[in-house]
């Protein structure tokens, strides 16, 4: 098996297991809190994912065409990833507390971006070895 196919399910992997942590900690949301969640982030959704889809566009064209050196393209792209992570996480963060959510829904968020962010950084750094 080659790394990117090992990356790839990794990655996916690393999905499920987030996807599966998110819906237990909505689930111990009542109904309000919900449709607060979804009207909360519905805008910030499409454009968070926005920059994601940037971040890593760019990423690819730099190995694609050797714009940079590859060493200082995945420290830049790490980088990248780290601050926007960073700074979405710390806006929701800021976000729910301001809506009084759950400590414990809270500190389930964080756990599942801080999970979902190792998947990132963990799938670049398999590919990166093929």
């Amino acid at each position: 098996m080659d790394y990117g196919m090992i990356a790839i399910l990794v990655i996916l992997g690393i999905m499920f297991l987030s996807r599966t942590l998110n819906e237990n900690a909505n689930k111990k949301l009542d109904q309000d809190k919900k449709a607060e969640l979804v009207d909360l982030f519905s805008k910030d959704r499409i454009f968070n994912f926005g920059i994601l889809i940037i971040i890593v566009l760019i990423f690819f064209i730099n190995i694609k065409l050797n714009l940079i050196d590859p060493i200082l393209n995945y420290g830049i792209y790490i980088g990248s990833i780290l601050t926007f992570l960073t700074v979405s996480t710390f806006l929701s963060f800021k976000k729910l507390k301001k809506n009084n959510f759950p400590d414990s829904y809270i500190r389930s968020y964080i756990t599942i971006t801080t999970i979902r962010f190792l998947g990132i950084v963990i799938f670049f750094a398999i590919y990166q070895l093929g």
